[in-house]
This record gives C-alpha cells, sequence and structure tokens, in this order.
C-alpha cells in the first residue's frame, strides 16, 4: 500500500519521489483556437499617451468580476502587482496604460486549490507498483515539484493550499516562486503537518519519529511548524489514503483544540484530515476552520458548519484519480469498488453539504500524475453533487478565498486586489470552458501556457509572437 498522507510512514518515498516531466501539458481541448492578435496601441481615449505606459488594460468579450458578477466587453487594468479597476466597456481607458485586445475571451478570478501535495511527484518508470522504497533528496526532488506548480498554474490555479511534505519542501518551494526563481502558484504550505501514532492501520502503535501525542506535543509541534515558516497547519485526525478507505479517529478533541489555538493565536487557519467524518463533531467544536475529505457527515455537524463557519473540502475528484490509475499506481485492483462507494458517498453528503448551506470549497488532493487536471473536481461539483458551473467557480474563488482568509486581496477581480486572472476559451456556461485555458496573470504576470516545442496546445493570445 502506498502511504501518501504520512510524512513519516513506513512508505514515506512518496512526498518526494520524482516525476518525469519531459512536456508540460496543455490544458485546453485537441487543437488550439485561432490565435488573435494582440494590439499594443500607443494612445488610449480619452486622451493622448505622453509617455511610456505604466499600466496595461486587458480587454475581453466579458469579465467575470466574481461568481455571479459579470461585465460584458470588461477591461482589466493592471498596475505592476494590482488591479488598478475594472471598467465597463464604454468607460475611458486611462491614457497611460497599453490595451491589449482579447476579442472573444473570457477573464475569470485566479483560482484557488484548497488541497495539494506538490511534492506527490511520479516518474513513469515507476507505472505499475514499481515506486522506490527510499525518498529521493530534497535537492533531486525539487526539480519534479517545481514541474508539478507549473502544470498546476498552467490549468488557472493561481493559489493553492498545500497541506503535507516532507522535509518541508512545500515551503521551499514557496519560498523559490516567491523569490522569482520557479513559476508556480503561491503557496499556502502546511510544512510537514502535525500526525499521530498509527495513522497507517497495521504499524506499531509508537509509531515513527514525529508523530505526536497529547495535547501539550500536538501544541508544541504547531508551535515547530509555524516557526518553519507553515501558512496553515494540517492535522491528520484520522487514518485514510489512497486504497486504504478507513477513518479510525486518532486525534481527540482536547488533541484538536491544542493545535487550533496554537494557530489561531498566530492568525493561521487549521485543516484537519477526517476520512469517514467521525471526528467531524470534535473538529468543528475544537474551532478548526475546514474538514477535509469527510465521506459522511451528519445533519447535525452539517447545521453545526454552517452556523461557526466551518467549511468543507470534499476532495472527491482524488478517489476517482486513484480508481481509474490502480494499475499504473500499483494500487490494490480490489480496490476499485470501494473506491466506487467511497465516491458516491462523498457526492451524497457533498449535495447534502450544499442544500444545508455549508460552504464548500474546492480540493484537488491532485498527487503523482494528476496535476493540470486540478480543476476536474469542478466537474464533479457540476455534473453530480448540482452545482452551477458559477457556483462551481465560487467554490475555487470567493468561497475559498474566505476559507484561507486571503479574501481581502484574493478570489475576486477587484481594484486593489492582487493582479491574479485566468483568460478561457468560453463563456462559462458549461463547466468544461473553465478547462480551455489560453492565459495566466499572477500579480501582473502573463505566464505563457503555449506547448513546448513540437508539442499540441492552446497558443497564448497575452504573449508576443
Amino acid at each position: 500500500m502506498i502511504s501518501r498522507e504520512r510524512p513519516n510512514a513506513r512508505r514515506r518515498r512518496t512526498w518526494v519521489a520524482g516525476a518525469a516531466l519531459v512536456t508540460l501539458a496543455s490544458c485546453g481541448p485537441a487543437g488550439p483556437p485561432p490565435r488573435p492578435q494582440a494590439t499594443m496601441q500607443t494612445s488610449a481615449p480619452p486622451r493622448p499617451q505622453t509617455s511610456a505606459p505604466t499600466a496595461t488594460a486587458y480587454r475581453f468579450a466579458r469579465v467575470i468580476v466574481a461568481p455571479g458578477e459579470v461585465i460584458e466587453g470588461g477591461v482589466i487594468v493592471v498596475d505592476g502587482a494590482t488591479i488598478r479597476g475594472v471598467l465597463a466597456a464604454d468607460a475611458p481607458l486611462p491614457g497611460d496604460a497599453a490595451i491589449v485586445e482579447l476579442g472573444r475571451y473570457t477573464a475569470i478570478p485566479g483560482l484557488i486549490d484548497a488541497h495539494t501535495h506538490l511534492t506527490f511527484c511520479w516518474d513513469p518508470r515507476w507505472d505499475g507498483g514499481k515506486m522506490p522504497d527510499e525518498p529521493l533528496p530534497p535537492a533531486e526532488a525539487m526539480p519534479f515539484a517545481e514541474a508539478n506548480a507549473r502544470r498546476t498554474l498552467e490549468a488557472g490555479i493561481t493559489t493553492v493550499r498545500d497541506l503535507g511534505a516532507l522535509h518541508q519542501l512545500d515551503l521551499a518551494l514557496a519560498a523559490r516562486i516567491d523569490a522569482g526563481e520557479v513559476v508556480g502558484p503561491r503557496i499556502l504550505g502546511a510544512g510537514e503537518g502535525i500526525w499521530p501514532p498509527g495513522l497507517v492501520p497495521g504499524e506499531a502503535e509508537d509509531g515513527p519519529s514525529g508523530a505526536v501525542r497529547g495535547p501539550e506535543e500536538v501544541a508544541a509541534a504547531a508551535r515547530d511548524r509555524l516557526a518553519d515558516g507553515a501558512r496553515v497547519i494540517k492535522l491528520w485526525a484520522s487514518t485514510g489514503t489512497d486504497d486504504d478507505l478507513s477513518g479510525q479517529p486518532l486525534y481527540s478533541y482536547e488533541e484538536i483544540k491544542a493545535a487550533v489555538d496554537v494557530a489561531h493565536a498566530h492568525g493561521v487557519k487549521v485543516a484537519v484530515h477526517d476520512y469517514l467524518g467521525e471526528v467531524a463533531d470534535d473538529i468543528i467544536r475544537a474551532g478548526a476552520d475546514t474538514i477535509e475529505h469527510a465521506r459522511e457527515l451528519s445533519d447535525a455537524s452539517l447545521a453545526a458548519m454552517r452556523e461557526r463557519g466551518v467549511a468543507y473540502v470534499p476532495t472527491i475528484w482524488h478517489n476517482v484519480y486513484y480508481r481509474d490509475n490502480i494499475e499504473r499506481l500499483g494500487l490494490d485492483p480490489a480496490a476499485a469498488a470501494g473506491f466506487d462507494a467511497f465516491i458516491d458517498a462523498n457526492v451524497a453528503t457533498a449535495r447534502r453539504a450544499k442544500a444545508a448551506g455549508v460552504t464548500i470549497v474546492m480540493g484537488s488532493d491532485a498527487v503523482f500524475t494528476g496535476f493540470g487536471d486540478n480543476t476536474r473536481e469542478l466537474d464533479v461539483f457540476v455534473e453530480r453533487v448540482g452545482m452551477t458551473p458559477m457556483e462551481a467557480l465560487a467554490t475555487a474563488t470567493t468561497d475559498a478565498a474566505r476559507a484561507l482568509g486571503i479574501d481581502d486581496r484574493l478570489g475576486a477581480i477587484r481594484p486593489g486586489y492582487e493582479a491574479d486572472f485566468v483568460v478561457i476559451d468560453g463563456d462559462l456556461a458549461s463547466i468544461e470552458d473553465i478547462h480551455r485555458v489560453v492565459s495566466v496573470v499572477k500579480r501582473g504576470a502573463v505566464i505563457d501556457v503555449a506547448a513546448p516545442a513540437g508539442g499540441s496546445g492552446m497558443l497564448n493570445p497575452l504573449v508576443s509572437p
């Protein structure tokens, strides 16, 4: 069994395993659309431009400022890393802005994936369960984690909450991205997270080095993670990962509360892994911010989540991914039926959560070869949970930003916010349009999503030929 969600488990290698990513996958449909010509004007109404442009005005067929807020023919004015303004089609353009005409395209806010593991990488040589027993050293693993980050950004994800990495590799990756050394989403990383003895069924109860038990040890571990630079605290409060679909409770209310108290005292959010939902009531009562996975949640739990503002990150697609890649990943083939049952129950719980008014947040739980497909979770939300495309968009923008405590600067296209937006070929009448990514802008920087030489895929209309 591959022990994925455990940094120091017997098969902890999965945290830093390498991926031979020779090409960057296209995020769009087969065959590129016609490439529009980017028009860089030297003047703009209502007055002529008298000096070099200091801003850029991107004119779209439509701008989705936030779910449900659409400006037809809207213009996004970007000044450095910040959005200066969002203008109506007939509004005068600033005289100091270069103009980029984007024809039929739509702008949506930069997307947020609230549950990733960017350091869970894959080398095709491992297909069929041939993953080596020892993890790659961090120096060897980092280039592959960087490739996962690039693919995630190319899918339109400009922010991720990364919930666990061996050797704090996610924090090191975040620093490289922030320094401009690597192209990728901004990372709110948890470092190694906090986990109890016995996380993997059958493992010795005393567990490996690093496992903690009891409120005092948990609180100390939370302080250590914050000292390491973690921007979210992650706890594993139950078993369950990969083809282990159990959810045995492992942390008590007092232990969860100890971590929450430390994190909240420092203004940091807390995410708790609860595979079956059997720890949910303790998690809610302890004041954690999000519940991850939770196959089942009672009506009372859902009501309490709504009342206390605890968000649900169901991560439904990750079990679809495991089911569809059983042979490649070397999982137990007999697990397919278990995955299907888990997915069905997870969907039913998400539908009930939606009906109960609980905030649902997109978390792909992307691992291994799943990077670049992060937004497939939104397909599940529309096709099975019953959301509209706009409702699904909210789970990865406004609602996600609020749950992660970053809604003052991310999750929407508004003046003063960071200049994060995604250019898609479509109007989002269908959720499939969200996968038709042609350009990504993060903090004002345009990311070229064009396929590499010899490849195929979308062409970036924001990048000059």
